[in-house]
């Protein structure tokens, strides 16, 4: 009997903090683009609570940092929590249908393979490659794992990783050194010139998440003959700015 008891207390309170929690986020339905700014009776009406009730549950949300109050119009606002939880909500969207459009056009722009890497264990695995129209193009298949310390992708992934990482992987690999590792991160992108194939020439800009932290390479990669020095320059400078582009839809 005992037992039959409690267990139908900690039913109806977990039912009340449902409810609790489904009236919590009715509030946080009330605004919008057109009502970005609302006063607690304002909340109520739109709500239907009582004032008391909308005042205890508007005092709850802005204390976690889900509301905010202007101090002279005491009117309420959302929080920069929520600001938060969406750039992490766009940072876990598919990579590939937020960077798709951008490899497309990319690859338009100069004709040469173009495509994302990202770090798996102690490899790079390709996700995404857009393929050249040439007779002569590189072919880089989904799946394709390669080296984290050769090929400009993985020298640029590598770069900015956390110091005690790249000890390990250079001890395994002393291809590439910590001074033009470092030059990567001070460039904001990476070369590579016949490291894994003879006349291929590689170019790979970071990708950035919500976090701050690099989710993928974004390169380009064609025969050496057609991406020489000033041309590499000019590809450089546009992927930058598109791998920006990339990461702020992630919430960069």
């Amino acid at each position: 009997m005992i037992r039959k008891k409690q267990g139908g207390r900690i039913m109806a309170k977990a039912e009340k903090n449902v409810l609790s929690i489904e009236r919590a986020l009715t509030i946080l339905d009330c605004f919008s683009r057109e009502h970005p700014s609302l006063s607690l009776m304002e909340i109520a009406n739109k709500t239907g609570f009582y004032p008391s009730t909308a005042s205890r549950l508007i005092a709850t949300l802005e204390n976690m940092g889900y509301l905010k109050r202007n101090e002279k119009s005491l009117e309420y606002s959302l929080g920069y929590k929520l600001a938060n939880l969406g750039a992490i909500c766009l940072a876990s969207e598919d990579l590939r249908s937020i960077a798709r459009p951008f490899l497309i056009s990319l690859r338009n722009r100069y004709n040469e393979s173009v495509g994302l890497y990202v770090v798996n264990k102690n490899q790079r695995v390709c996700i995404d490659c857009v393929a050249s129209t040439q007779p002569l193009h590189r072919v880089i298949d989904l799946g394709t794992r390669m080296s984290m310390t050769r090929g400009a992708s993985g020298k640029l992934l590598l770069a900015y990783m956390p110091e005690s990482v790249i000890h390990n992987f250079l001890e395994a690999d002393p291809y590439v050194t910590l001074e033009q590792l470092e030059e990567i991160r001070l460039a904001g992108y990476a070369v590579s010139y016949n490291e894994h194939e003879q006349n291929l020439t590689s170019i790979a800009t970071p990708i950035f998440d919500a976090e701050h932290q690099v989710k993928a390479a974004l390169f380009i990669s064609g025969p050496s003959y057609r991406l020489g020095q000033e041309k590499v320059s000019e590809i450089a400078k546009r992927m930058k700015d598109v791998a920006m582009e990339i990461s702020v839809l992630l919430g960069y």
